[in-house]
């Protein structure tokens, strides 16, 4: 094979990697110190973004205000549940990044909304379970835990499970302080 039809083989299948007809949703959640930190990437392919941009830009100007930004964030927060040891714990709204309107439109950047829920640090034994319900449209989802150790206390992942659609994650975890 020719080393310039072995690179467009490859370039073509990297050209697939991100579906055009769907969301792809990654949910990187940051155990730390008195908090669970929420990055939540919102992926839109370009047959389905759209749909995001409808319900982004409210009134329709092709520009996404930081209000705008800002309602359409708590929206999907208000999708996205996590509890700690079988208790809700709501999310505050710490910032939104949105890109700009085209970027999205042609499904080439991410919309991330940052968010923090308040937790209590005590030594021991914890769980932590996310779900996220949001979904305009077809999408795809992935959850992750990070640990972010500080102020003395540091934190071990004791088990974890997925949901089988990869909306949530259920976290058995353990707290220590020298």
């Amino acid at each position: 094979m020719k080393p310039a039809c072995a690179l467009l083989l490859l370039l073509s299948g990297m050209t697939a990697a991100h579906p055009v007809d769907e969301m792809v949703q990654g949910a990187y959640l940051t155990l730390a110190p008195g908090v669970v930190q929420l990055e939540l990437d919102l992926t839109p392919g370009s047959a389905v973004a759209a749909t995001l941009l409808k319900a982004l830009d409210a009134n329709g100007d092709r520009q996404i205000s930081p209000a705008e930004g800002r309602i359409f964030a708590k929206q999907v927060l208000g999708q996205s549940t996590l509890t700690l040891n079988g208790v809700a714990a709501p999310w505050t709204l710490d910032l939104v990044s949105v890109p700009p309107y085209q970027n999205l439109l042609t499904g080439n950047d991410v919309l991330k909304i940052y968010a923090t829920a308040k937790r209590l640090d005590r030594v021991g034994a914890g769980t932590l379970t996310y779900q996220n319900r949001y979904q305009p449209v077809k999408s795809q989802w992935m959850a992750n835990i990070f640990l972010l150790p500080g102020k003395g206390w540091q934190y071990q992942v004791a088990g974890q499970t997925h949901t089988n659609d990869g909306r949530g994650f259920t976290v058995a975890y353990r707290v220590l302080h020298p």
